[in-house]
């Protein structure tokens, strides 16, 4: 029975290597009080990182930790407030509940009976939730479902700390560290009032105040391609207002990835500051085509010069290629590189109107996925072609007592017996903006147009017309007010005699070319006298006679007649 013996000596050999151990193996090197590290139960890492870079509690909300020492016989703990010194556990648990917005350190002090001490800064902080904003200080927030090149939402809860203050909340590309990094804003106006950036400047379409701790949803519709947003607002249960429409970006770009918020020193002494919760991102389109800068219809005088900018920017941050067509032969286009390019229109002069005309102009803008196209139009016009100047709404009546009235839809003349003078003799005054004058350029002519509605007399009457001294206001004067023989009045001047006469049938009435040619040489000596454009020149159909009555009676429309109001049609020359 081999086996049996080589089994029986195997175990023996096996009971005498167990004897000759015991639970303190003597070749186990003893743990000295330097060797004292400290864990997160269950865990073999050292916690001193973590619990320096800290942890963020909400309000309301507990954080439970579970700490584990080595050595552990005779080690003692305490988790101590390192601003009071107060122990607050011998355990080595410890939970950490935040009753108010706090930054609060906590140190872990486990001791051997040595006196040996091992340290763990722990950095806790109680927060609100959400995000506080911070006076003059800039905080920036990365959109979580990447960069926004189409169409998206953004809505959240906005709580202000007090009334009047000042706070924005901004959508951008990049971390904010000025106002103008926006292309969405949001405001709490110090007026007290919630209102948005639209372009050049802040406003509002409709008004919606807001108050000191109370909740106020915002919801803001971008489109990245148009460059434009719709926002809406409304107090927590309140109707919805539209703060404002198609509300153009304040920085013209097309990729976002970041929301930003800020609050002004608006004042000093107490700026207050606004709480964002619920912070909601939607994706609804994404676009990758190049995006246009807008670029208007343009006019441009023969002769003339003018260089039209294009930008288009690509929203996947690449190169783009600008090509233009459709160019007619007095243009030329430069492109500059990085999507930037100018269009230079040179039309010529003096060649018998030979680049009159409207021309379509088409750019094309290609990145490395797509292409887009901006198309808009040039009008090259004669520089000395008519135009029209309409009468200012300020036109009125005036009675010869001093009474005026600018409110009705028609001018009279002659003598009325009803209206704010009562019955006496009236006339109509029409002022007009004196156009820009280019200094190549005078006036030829300008000629009046009226609409005449009623046109009574039983005695001979002339309603003539004069030019009376130009203003910077557009209102009506009572000294403007005249009756009497035909330029005998030493404060205006006489342009046509005779312009209406009693008799004559309603309708429309045209200046004549003599009196028109008469305007236009007045108004040549108002601009070498100073005068200029946005100034404004009155004219006044007045009778030639001061002994009207009631059946001596001249209607005529006004400025709110619309399409039949006075127009003065104006026509230049070159010097």
């Amino acid at each position: 029975m081999k086996i049996n013996k080589y089994i029986t000596l195997i175990f023996c050999a096996l009971l005498i290597g167990v004897l000759s151990c015991s639970n303190d193996d003597a070749n186990n090197p003893e743990l000295s009080d330097k060797d004292l590290t400290v864990y997160f139960w269950g865990e073999g890492d050292d916690v001193s990182g973590i619990a320096w870079e800290g942890y963020d509690v909400l309000i309301g909300e507990t954080l439970d930790l579970k700490l584990q020492v080595s050595p552990k016989d005779d080690t003692s703990v305490a988790w101590i407030d390192d601003a009071t010194g107060e122990v607050l556990s011998t355990n080595v648990d410890f939970t950490y509940a935040p009753t108010k917005e706090e930054s609060r350190r906590i140190n872990f002090v486990a001791t051997r009976p040595s006196g040996y001490q091992k340290e763990i800064v722990f950095n806790f902080r109680g927060n609100l939730d959400g995000f506080t904003s911070k006076v003059n200080e800039w905080q920036s927030v990365l959109i979580p479902q990447g960069t926004q090149t189409g169409t998206f939402t953004v809505e959240f809860d906005m709580i202000p700390s007090k009334d009047n203050m000042d706070g924005i909340v901004g959508v951008l590309d990049g971390v904010a560290t000025t106002y103008s990094n926006n292309s969405c804003i949001v405001r709490l106006n110090p007026s007290g009032k919630i209102d948005a950036f639209n372009d050049t400047g802040y406003g509002a379409d409709n008004e919606l105040e807001y108050h000191a701790g109370f909740t106020y949803h915002v919801k803001m519709d971008i489109d990245v391609v148009t460059m434009s947003y719709d926002i809406y607002a409304n107090v927590q249960g309140g109707n919805v207002v539209e703060i404002g429409k198609d509300y153009k970006f304040r920085r013209k770009i097309t990729h976002l990835d970041y929301w930003s918020m800020v609050a002004g020193d608006f004042n000093i002494a107490d700026p207050g500051t606004h709480r964002i919760l619920n912070m909601e991102i939607t994706t609804h389109t994404q676009n990758q085509a190049p995006v246009f800068l807008d670029v208007n219809d343009a006019v441009l005088a023969e002769g003339n010069t003018l260089d039209v900018d294009i930008e288009a920017v690509d929203p996947l941050g690449g190169n783009i290629i600008l090509q233009a067509n459709n160019l007619p032969r007095f243009a030329q286009f430069i492109d500059h590189g990085f999507g930037k390019g100018t269009i230079s229109f040179n039309p010529y002069s003096n060649c018998g109107g030979c680049d009159l005309g409207l021309y379509d102009i088409t750019i094309v803008a290609t990145n490395s996925a797509e292409s887009s196209n901006l198309d808009f139009a040039i009008e090259v016009v004669d520089p000395n072609a008519a135009f029209d100047v309409n009468v200012d709404l300020a036109d009125a009546t005036i009675w010869g007592n001093g009474a005026i009235d600018p409110s009705w839809f028609q001018l009279f003349g002659g003598h009325v017996d009803t209206g704010v003078g009562g019955n006496d003799h009236v006339v109509g005054v029409m002022p007009f903006a004196l156009p820009d004058l280019p200094a190549d350029k005078k006036v030829k002519s300008a000629v009046l147009k009226v609409n005449v509605k009623n046109n009574n007399s039983w005695i001979t009457v002339e309603y003539d017309v004069y030019a009376i001294q130009p203003r910077v206001s557009s209102e009506v004067l009572a000294s403007d007010f005249f009756l009497g023989a035909y330029d005998t009045d030493g404060n205006a001047t006489g342009i046509q005699k005779g312009f209406i006469k009693n008799g004559d049938p309603v309708g429309e009435f045209v200046m004549d070319d003599a009196s028109g040619a008469n305007l236009g040489t007045y108004m040549n000596n108002l601009y070498e006298n100073g005068a200029s454009a946005g100034e404004f020149m009155f004219l006044r159909i007045s009778a030639n006679r001061n002994d009207l009555d009631t059946w001596a009676h001249l209607q005529f429309d006004a400025g709110e007649s619309g399409a039949t109001a006075p127009i003065l049609t104006v026509t230049y020359e070159n010097k």
